[in-house]
């Protein structure tokens, strides 16, 4: 079941863009999937009033779990947003805009005011056969990104805009990580183009792509996902035919290799690129301990040329770290939000029950904030230890006690010691979540001291690819160490980013799987399979 509605009702409440009756864009009628067809679908609703007024409604998706991710994912960078540009208010909701058995589309609007006010849309496109999340330059194929962009210039001139503007935009990461559009399809199989206020106007501006330009650019994925726009039907997350989008590498992967840097596996409209696969190049970047080598990236998408299909940061394509913190919140954790903050930079935060029930506030402003939050159990026994009974507790009711508190149950779940077995796993996974360990171990808890914390980050960092450090926000060395170590990764190059950011683009991480680092790699670590 679809529901039409004008265009200005799909808009982030902003009917300013549609000024002209006349134009094809206002014309045009948004497509918006009845939630009935989408199986397994949980609404999450989270509202704080610190630091800003903030209402978000978004939803998680049981059989779609790296589409739940990447919600996230948008959820959090667009509140760190809010964070950045002091904020006052932050609204955002969310909708489907196709559904069949294998694809979902969701569109979440996010409006945000106060001293820079912002209204953008973004898209997210998720294909069960893949288990991927795309961005919706997905929908293009490579061969016809040349003429999607010249099809785009031409609405820009009909609707009387920037053309420049509009083809630069075009090219950025969508937003909230770049002022690139949302896509989806309109009522009679046209693309709708919609850039976020103030790129093309003050408010929000959606441009029309008419379905005669449209239908011979479209990638496999984009014809799929017109079809499910227009003829939805129920999604049920069951691939039908499973393909693989990216094999885990033995050795750091090539920043080129990235699979977002190039058409789907088995695309059909691919064209020159359709040698490219799921396996990596390597890289020939060395991996001795330094506490001065920089991040080696990509080179940057050139002009005119089909943009990446990642949704935020692609940590093959940028070299990515995720700072973890375990036990808290405690005394100075909203001092390490400062930190972060100054650096427009992420991190996750593994909440232990007790420390939260202490300070239920900080773990409200940690998510107020946009900061990733995990469950690390309600009291830290050894989760290799329990009953079945005592770790549904243990972990079900710390999930719980967060869900309270931010409105969302937790997708990811750290043991403490980094310990669990076969018996906590089966709960972890009746809880939705992986397991995330890590690659670098700070110390921070034994030895106290804040040089050598930062000095163990500096050096291995340069060491592992896609690492994931283990700190502990209840310390002093922890707060102290970051404080230096968060500037000065980011002057090397490095991108800060959550666990769900670091693992997104490369599959996700599944329900009851253990993680050591990032997935672009094979796991290797201590009780991480992968």
């Amino acid at each position: 079941m679809i529901v039409l509605l004008p265009l200005s009702a799909c808009s982030g409440g902003s009917s300013g863009s549609n000024k002209s009756d006349d134009s094809p864009a206002a014309k045009a009628t948004p497509i918006v999937v009845k939630d009935s067809l989408v199986n397994g679908v949980t609404s999450t609703h989270s509202t704080f009033t610190t630091p800003r007024n903030i209402d978000v409604k978004v939803p998680q998706i049981a059989p779609a779990r790296n589409l739940s991710q990447a919600i996230e994912v948008v959820r959090e960078r667009s509140l760190r947003q809010a964070q950045w540009d002091s904020a006052t208010k932050v609204r955002q909701t969310s909708s489907f805009v196709a559904s069949s058995a294998q694809i979902l589309g969701v569109k979440i609007s996010t409006t945000i005011e106060g001293p820079k006010p912002h209204t953008f849309d973004t898209t997210l496109w998720y294909d069960a056969n893949y288990g991927q999340t795309f961005s919706p330059s997905v929908l293009i194929s490579w061969p016809g990104w040349a003429k999607f962009r010249n099809a785009v210039g031409q609405a820009a001139d009909d609707a009387s805009v920037d053309k420049a503007k509009a083809l630069a935009a075009l090219q950025e990461s969508p937003a909230p990580y770049g002022t690139g559009p949302a896509m989806s399809f309109g009522s009679e199989g046209e693309l709708l183009v919609t850039f976020p206020a103030g790129v093309l106007d003050k408010e929000q501006k959606t441009l029309l792509v008419p379905k005669d330009k449209v239908d011979p650019v479209l990638s496999d994925l984009g014809v799929k996902a017109q079809g499910a726009s227009l003829h939805p039907s129920t999604f049920s997350g069951t691939p039908d035919a499973r393909k693989t989008w990216w094999k885990p590498a033995n050795d750091r992967p090539a920043p080129q290799s990235s699979p977002n840097l190039h058409p789907l596996p088995g695309d059909s409209t691919a064209g020159k690129d359709a040698s490219a696969d799921s396996h990596a190049r390597p890289s020939k970047q060395p991996t001795a301990p330094s506490t001065t080598s920089t991040a080696i990236s990509a080179a940057p998408v050139k002009d005119g040329e089909h943009p990446s299909t990642a949704v935020g940061i692609d940590c093959i394509a940028r070299q990515c770290v995720a700072l973890t913190y375990d036990d808290g919140p405690g005394k100075r954790t909203g001092e390490l939000l400062k930190t972060f903050e100054k650096q427009k930079a992420a991190a996750t935060f593994f909440e232990m029950g007790n420390s939260i029930d202490a300070a239920p506030d900080t773990t409200r402003l940690v998510a107020a904030s946009g900061f990733e939050i995990g469950n690390h159990s309600s009291t830290h026994p050894d989760l290799a230890t329990l009953s079945t009974q005592t770790l549904k507790t243990e972990v079900g009711g710390n999930s719980d006690r967060l869900a309270k508190l931010t409105g969302r149950r937790p997708m990811l779940l750290r043991p403490p010691y980094g310990d669990h077995n076969d018996t906590a796993d089966k709960v972890i996974t009746d809880n939705n979540m992986a397991v995330i360990n890590w690659s670098i171990d700070t110390n921070d808890w034994q030895t106290h001291s804040a040089p050598k914390t930062l000095d163990k980050i500096s050096k291995d960092v340069s060491i592992y690819t896609g690492p994931i450090t283990l700190m502990h926000d209840i310390h002093d060395a922890a707060i102290d160490a970051s404080a230096t170590a968060v500037p000065n990764l980011t002057k090397r190059g490095y991108q800060l980013v959550t666990v769900s950011e670091l693992t997104l683009n490369t599959g996700g991480v599944q329900a009851g799987h253990g993680y050591c680092r990032g997935n672009a790699l094979v796991q290797d670590g201590y009780l991480c399979k992968g």
